[in-house]
């Protein structure tokens, strides 16, 4: 089995099972492309005012989401995003 190198909870690399002798998993694992990364997610209210929010006023708190996420630590790996409210 291999074994996976993480950066927080995001998988960021694989080392192989069985590392050349005297070589640390960072030095000989394979880098995970960031165009074979996906984060996804839904947003739930029980809030009787958030409930009945208009859609511009929800796709007003996804865009701000979108905002943060392209300015964090992974921003300048994204090459794709992708916001819908329902």
């Amino acid at each position: 089995m291999d074994s996976c190198i993480y950066v927080g909870s995001t998988v960021t690399g694989i080392c192989p099972k069985d590392p050349p002798m005297n070589k640390m998993c960072q030095e000989v694992a394979t880098a995970i492309d960031g165009r074979h990364l996906s984060l996804s997610g839904t947003l739930t209210t029980t809030s009787i005012i958030m409930a009945n929010w208009s859609r511009s006023m929800w796709q007003n708190v996804v865009d701000r989401a979108l905002r943060m996420l392209r300015s964090g630590p992974f921003g300048a790996h994204l090459y794709t995003v992708t916001v819908t409210v329902n």
